[in-house]
């Protein structure tokens, strides 16, 4: 295509000059025109068709191809940078979720514990310690108590192990509704702050007739 659109340059300079000689003899102009016209039309078409400007349009397209890549890319990685600070600049709304489901089964075994206790005692709970505190308040329970905390050998007779099953028990229920680390504590009459039996996860961490 290189070697049409030379010789189409050659022969249009040739077609011109034999128009100014057919013009200066005052001949007829048809066929010189008609002839430089030809001539043009194939530099026009090599031209259009040389491999430079093929080469030019592939790059052209190339680029325009990549800097659309490279837009796309751009975007995906601004939105994914947006939404990562979002994620640490904000409350992550699972865990609030998870902290508030697990406060209403707190509750309702809080709510359990009270019914199941009424006439016995009070139910009390510790978010922060984890632990459900029962404070007896029956006369006939709180002497028995009493009596044991001033005769703790005793305790066997008086079937307190009973007593201490039954919260082993129920700490293992606790631990299968709320998860582990949760504790139950049967408090001291004598001292309402002191515990008398704790239990955890099903098992005994504090007797005090041990």
């Amino acid at each position: 295509m290189l070697f049409l659109f030379i010789m189409a340059i050659i022969a249009l300079i040739l077609a011109i000059l034999r128009l100014a000689m057919v013009i200066q003899n005052g001949e007829h102009v048809f066929s010189p025109i008609l002839f430089v016209i030809v001539c043009l039309g194939l530099i026009i078409y090599s031209g259009i068709n040389l491999p430079f400007w093929h080469a030019s349009s592939r790059t052209t397209q190339a680029q325009t191809s990549s800097s659309s890549q490279t837009t796309a890319k751009s975007s995906k990685d601004f939105a994914n940078t947006f939404s990562n600070a979002g994620a640490s600049a904000f409350p992550d709304d699972a865990i609030k979720k998870k902290n508030a489901a697990q406060s209403i089964k707190e509750n309702s075994i809080l709510k359990s514990l009270k019914s199941n206790y009424t006439g016995t005692g009070t139910v009390s709970f510790s978010k922060a310690q984890k632990t459900y505190y029962v404070k007896p308040t029956n006369k006939k329970f709180v002497s028995s108590l009493k009596s044991l905390i001033k005769t703790p050998a005793n305790a066997k007779k008086a079937n307190f192990g009973q007593v201490v099953s039954n919260f082993k028990k129920l700490s293992l229920s606790i631990k299968k509704n709320l998860g582990s680390g949760y504790s139950v504590s049967l408090m001291n009459p004598n001292k309402p702050t002191s515990a008398l039996l704790t239990t955890k996860d099903g098992t005994v961490t504090y007797n005090y007739f041990d």
